[in-house]
């Protein structure tokens, strides 16, 4: 129980230095300093480093206006912000809690999406459910206790939200330069297939 707490606070910070983030955070080197606080902000704009109950995140891609638009049969799609952080755990608590080695710097992934279905109908489309592969040869999917849990099923007109969270455990963070996530097709009530299977690609400089 004490783990799910733990995770559940992790995600909380997670998100919100995603969503605090300067509208013009924009890049990839990050050259962090010592810090005299628990949260300060990176000196090139990418986002905030946080260092908290034994987890450090600093972020090499944020960009809070990325609105990445597409459309798959009658459901709209968009990753509206996304950050690139290299995290590390520095004990054995948040290390068990994020499945990952403690003091190995690993790779965190963090997408603000929406999506909406534009029709009267019932649809199901599982964007949470998405696989991602890094051009560091890593293929994840989204972590289900970090994650918001972005209902699938779409009754009529609706719009779905939430920060969706990938583990990069092999690290290699400030080595991304290209992301794509693939996506099953949406389907109908009856589960018949009503648009394609959704290839997003994102590309970093």
């Amino acid at each position: 129980m004490r783990k799910r707490f733990l995770t559940l606070g992790l995600a909380a910070i997670m998100a919100l230095s995603l969503t605090a983030c300067s509208s013009n955070d924009n890049g990839k080197k990050v050259e962090s300093k010592k810090t005299t606080e628990k949260t300060t902000e990176d000196e090139s704009k990418t986002g905030e480093v946080v260092e908290q109950d034994g987890f450090k995140k600093v972020p090499v891609i944020t960009d809070k206006k990325l609105n990445k638009k597409g459309k798959t049969g009658p459901i709209k799609y968009n990753i509206k912000a996304i950050q690139v952080s290299k995290i590390t755990a520095t004990t054995d608590e948040m290390a068990q809690a994020l499945s990952i080695e403690k003091n190995k710097e690993a790779g965190l992934v963090a997408m603000d999406v929406e999506i909406e279905n534009t029709s009267d109908d019932t649809i199901n489309f599982y964007f949470d459910q998405g696989k991602l592969t890094t051009n560091t040869k890593e293929q994840v999917e989204s972590d289900m206790i970090l994650s918001d849990n972005i209902d699938a099923e779409y009754l009529g007109k609706v719009t779905h939200k939430g920060t969706l969270m990938f583990i990069l455990k092999n690290g290699k963070a400030d080595k991304i330069n290209d992301l794509k996530l693939f996506v099953d097709a949406p389907s109908d009530k009856d589960f018949n297939t009503v648009g394609d299977e959704v290839k997003i690609e994102l590309k970093f400089k």
